[in-house]
């Protein structure tokens, strides 16, 4: 198993290494930009962008991609590669902005540097497209702009101050002048396609639906052998120990604080659940103080960010995953599909950005932000050994058709219409 994972990490590596070889690339031109992204870390958006740059090139095309790099990921040579920030994200709110800023500077020598040399221009955030607005118009290039969630609605959590309203003031108008100056939007929900759709009828005709995928050479049913064994010894799991899993980012909305307060419950019925969180993010450390405050620290298991390539190991390691969002936000959570393609029983809060996965019959679906609801879910899984078994078949089968080579070929469909300037009534 362990050389399965260093040949699949040398695969990947190779799909970047294919940009070197002068029979690689010879199709369309990208110049991917994802200025806001730390491809250092091992987060939902850097597997994203990794993943989609990395079958885009297996597919012939040739992509130029600016993005940042911490140092926290060991990164292999490459000559299209541009980074615009080494350091990794910071605590507060202005030295994030002064990140940004820095990034923008060093982004937009790029952008005007490698613009003309590209057919289109792939940008996965708002800030990267503003930069790429003007260079497109002088190089005649049309851009695709990608969207991932709805940021401004995420923003209006952290309160009603002042600055925040500012600030989710300026993301929409950003938002409305990406969708001004793009040729096509698209979107990783239906649900987020559609509430842009209703903001902004005017660019209907811009939006299309391509939603995130798995990689299934890294995410698949592992058989519970000596490796699987040892990992779980090496977590301070015991043999008897039942373990619920939530992997990804932890911020506010991803809701990990609603599974905290819904152990006690479930600890209470069945003594021998352990928890495992992967990740890290602005509520970790509120979250590590919440498990102490409800007595249940010595239950929690806070492992941090763990490589992507072996990460498919630890979610293996479960016997029950959960993603516990806060509120109906329409993102599409790329955890739920790697959860899935493990085999693994999902428990997930109903939120707009799983109604493709919705009657599939692989999801418990609970009501957002609700920890009772959360925890009698989490209960009724583990007690439920016939569905357990049932879900290595179902929960790989759900997500067969979502996989990253498939979001490529639809992402280069769209790349292709825009670079052949075919008529979408817009300039």
């Amino acid at each position: 198993m362990e050389f399965e994972r260093r040949e699949v990490a040398r695969a990947l590596r190779e799909s970047y290494r294919s940009a070197i070889n002068s029979e690689a690339g010879k199709g369309l031109k990208i110049l991917f930009l994802a200025l806001t992204v730390d491809v250092g870390s091992y987060q939902g958006d850097s597997t994203h962008v990794l993943e989609l740059i990395s079958n885009l090139r297996q597919m012939g095309y040739h992509v130029r991609w600016v993005a940042r790099r911490s140092s926290g990921r060991n990164m292999w040579p490459d000559p299209l590669f541009h980074c615009v920030s080494r350091t990794p994200k910071p605590n507060s709110e202005i030295m994030r902005l002064l990140q940004l800023l820095f990034s923008m500077v060093r982004g937009a020598y790029y952008i005007f540097r490698y613009a003309r040399a590209c057919d289109v221009i792939y940008s996965r955030d708002r800030f990267s497209l503003l930069l790429a607005v003007l260079p497109s118009r002088l190089r005649r290039k049309r851009i695709v702009y990608e969207v991932n969630g709805l940021t401004s609605e995420q923003r209006k959590m952290h309160g009603n101050y002042l600055s925040n309203r500012l600030y989710v003031w300026l993301l929409e108008t950003l938002d409305k002048a990406a969708f001004r100056n793009s040729a096509s939007v698209v979107c990783v929900t239906d649900a987020i396609r559609d509430f842009y759709i209703r903001r902004h009828p005017m660019y209907a005709d811009k939006f299309t639906t391509v939603n995130n995928g798995v990689n299934t050479k890294l995410f698949h049913p592992l058989p519970v052998d000596d490796e699987v064994a040892e990992l779980r010894k090496k977590l301070g799991f015991d043999e008897s120990d039942e373990v619920v899993a939530y992997v990804g980012n932890l911020s506010l909305w991803q809701g990990v604080e609603h599974l905290v307060r819904a152990a006690p419950s479930i600890v209470q019925r069945n003594p021998s659940v352990r928890f495992m969180v992967l990740g890290r993010g602005p509520t970790g450390a509120l979250c590590e103080r919440l498990t102490e405050e409800l007595g249940v620290a010595d239950r929690f298991k806070f492992v941090g960010q763990v490589p992507y390539t072996s990460l498919g190991h630890y979610i293996n390691v479960a016997d029950v995953c959960v993603a516990p969002y806060t509120r109906d936000i329409p993102n599409c959570p790329i955890k739920v599909y790697e959860y899935l393609a493990c085999g693994k029983p999902v428990v997930c809060s109903d939120i707009p950005g799983i109604d493709n996965l919705r009657y599939t019959g692989a999801l418990a679906l609970v009501e957002p932000g609700n920890p009772d609801a959360l925890a009698s879910a989490v209960l009724d899984v583990l007690a439920n050994e016939k569905l357990r078994i049932e879900q290595r078949a179902r929960g790989p089968a759900a997500v067969s058709e979502y996989t990253w080579s498939n979001t490529a070929q639809k992402v280069a469909v769209v790349c292709e219409r825009a670079a052949r300037r075919e008529d979408d009534g817009h300039a």
